[in-house]
């Protein structure tokens, strides 16, 4: 199996990357990854420890870095970054041979494989995520952005891009009128405005299997004792997201899923094979 992904980052972001990275080389044995690394600050340095991960992996990156002077007219706000565009923009950042990507945070660990998620059908939507509120919580962040047709708001940080369908429809015009419009609501920057975006054309997929957070964790809590609970989520899990404010790799974490992040954190790094190609 081929698998086409994206990232975004900063140099901040690297060892959380490489810890994810580690993740899906354990997980998905086996899988060729194409990684996509879109960004405008990282080093060689960053490179090099990105590739000391993955040179002995079917992992292969391609890094993509952004002018930012391509957003130079583009509005920004408290929120919204120049930063903030690349996941928005990912359709002109791509390259155009590519049909479907998976785009995940760095902070995430994916301790099963991805094959069902990623070759899952469209049907004509533009992506799939996963829910990122329940409730009151779901319809009120609805109603704030203005969105209609969308069943659920949803959570930004793993959606599989229909890069097709992405293309034919995606306006650079639009991203900005929603951001100069409403950017005094956009209290979730980028995902607020993927939401808007695409309402109406994003597809749903199961937040226990694609986006388990310790919000998500609580629930399963409610219901079954923690050690069944983990059961629960070795089983039926495909990706742990650290979204939020707490993160594993800084201290003071709370929740008890951190334990998934330190196992791959440890994993050792193979014995190297080559280094980063610098002109590259």
């Amino acid at each position: 199996m081929n698998m086409n992904m994206l990232v975004t980052l900063n140099s901040g972001y690297v060892l959380p990357l490489c810890t994810m990275l580690k993740s899906i080389a354990c997980s998905n044995e086996g899988t060729r990854v194409d990684l996509y690394i879109v960004h405008s600050s990282l080093t060689i340095a960053d490179f090099r420890e990105i590739n000391s991960v993955t040179k002995n992996t079917n992992i292969k990156f391609h890094p993509i870095k952004v002018d930012n002077s391509l957003f130079d007219s583009a509005p920004t706000c408290k929120r919204i970054s120049k930063e903030t565009y690349y996941r928005i923009f990912a359709s002109e950042l791509l390259p155009s041979n590519l049909d479907r990507i998976l785009y995940i945070d760095p902070d995430t660990v994916v301790i099963n494989r991805l094959d069902d998620f990623y070759n899952s059908d469209f049907n004509g939507n533009v992506l799939i995520a996963a829910k990122h509120f329940d409730g009151t919580m779901d319809s009120w962040n609805r109603k704030r952005l203005g969105i209609k047709k969308s069943k659920r708001y949803v959570n930004a940080g793993i959606m599989l891009f229909n890069l097709d369908l992405m293309r034919k429809i995606f306006s650079a015009d639009r991203v900005f009128e929603i951001i100069k419009k409403k950017k005094s609501i956009l209290f979730l920057a980028d995902q607020d405005v993927i939401n808007i975006m695409y309402d109406g054309l994003i597809g749903l997929y199961d937040e226990y299997v694609i986006n388990l957070d310790e919000r998500c964790f609580a629930r399963l809590l409610k219901k079954m004792p923690l050690e069944r609970a983990m059961e629960y989520a070795n089983e039926h899990t495909d990706i742990i997201h650290f979204n939020g404010k707490y993160k594993p790799w800084k201290s003071g974490y709370k929740g008890v899923l951190d334990g998934y992040w330190h196992y791959y954190n440890r994993m050792p790094i193979l014995q190297p094979r080559r280094y980063y190609d610098e002109t590259a």
